[in-house]
């Protein structure tokens, strides 16, 4: 199978890129390349992601937004590093593509290392960081499979992979995950953009509402079935190759009837180490500079994060980017 148009996002069985020992496939790693090459996103298809745990997370989340915007605003919300842990309140985000309206959803945002603790939930922390150890691994083997897409002679496969894993394949990632919850008040649950990091996955969300721009120019609907991982590329993965795989603009409309009810998501952005220096690869260099999003030829991830973050208003006004790169790797070290 080649996929060649973009009306409908690829679907991919996962046994279509990896072997039973998780090893990348070869027609896989193109079909799945070429899926985000031409629209960003895939559809897998029995993933190994932990579904057992996904029920829980949505079960607990509903908890925790439950006890409401002043309590979790007065105990859990950190601004100072720009949301990236912890309760993130209703219209914070700027929607720089709709007018600079804020975006409807209240976020809860976990990471690599020294999450809140959530005392007025239990068992919240715990079965987050469970799923979010399960969503590395699965960010981890599809980088793996990129690999041999981008860089099919293996000569930069140590440096992609290892923007991971250090040399003892131990986690170094900076992956960020979002517990969102959009209200059926919305008059727009996220405005359309595209994601900061190298790879995102969704499961299947709790209620409809994720739009596709195709290559048409044309706002399209993700049709996913339970058990689903969506798939996108980043801005990151975009410019570390080259323009080859495409960042794409996708957005959340307000699909719910009952406006007393709410629609629930749990995003993974798989980051790599921020403090390492993101490069094109050299077996990329080739594609044309208009499906390029930067001009960057290289960058560290926490300069070109801070960029992105700027640009939707979440750092705070003034904090320059060394003071916040001071704060997250204060954060990594001492915890909160």
């Amino acid at each position: 199978m080649t996929i060649t148009d973009f009306t409908t996002v690829p679907r991919i069985a996962w046994h279509q890129l990896v072997n039973d020992s998780g090893q990348p496939i070869l027609k896989g790693a193109q079909l799945f390349g070429d899926a985000l090459r031409l629209a960003g996103f895939a559809i897998l298809t029995d993933a190994p992601f932990r579904r057992d745990l996904l029920e829980r997370n949505y079960s607990l989340m509903k908890d925790v937004f439950g006890l409401g915007i002043k309590k979790l605003s007065q105990k859990y919300t950190y601004p100072e590093i720009g949301f990236q842990r912890g309760y993130m309140p209703t219209k914070t985000e700027v929607g720089i593509r709709c007018n600079n309206e804020p975006d409807e959803k209240e976020v809860m945002a976990f990471g690599s290392y020294h999450n809140i603790k959530m005392l007025d939930v239990e068992g919240y922390t715990e079965t987050v960081e469970e799923y979010y150890s399960a969503c590395q691994d699965i960010g981890f083997t599809l980088m793996h499979v990129l690999s041999i897409y981008l860089d099919p002679d293996g000569v930069e496969r140590n440096y992609l992979l290892g923007l991971f894993r250090n040399g003892d394949r131990n986690k170094t990632d900076d992956s960020h995950m979002r517990h969102i919850r959009y209200p059926g008040t919305a008059k727009r649950m996220a405005c359309a953009h595209t994601d900061s990091n190298m790879l995102s996955l969704l499961p299947a969300a709790a209620g409809k509402g994720l739009e596709v721009k195709n290559n048409k120019d044309e706002w399209m609907p993700v049709q996913t079935e339970p058990g689903d991982l969506v798939v996108n590329a980043g801005d990151m993965l975009n410019m570390i190759s080259g323009g080859r795989i495409r960042s794409t603009l996708h957005r959340i409309e307000n699909k719910l009837t009952d406006r007393s009810q709410f629609r629930h998501s749990m995003p993974f952005f798989f980051h790599p180490d921020h403090k390492q220096e993101l490069k094109i690869l050299e077996s990329c260099k080739n594609e044309p500079a208009g499906r390029r999003m930067f001009k960057h030829e290289n960058i560290t991830g926490y300069h070109l994060l801070f960029e992105l973050l700027n640009l939707y208003k979440v750092i705070p006004e003034g904090v320059s980017v060394d003071e916040w790169q001071r704060s997250m790797e204060r954060l990594k070290r001492d915890g909160f």
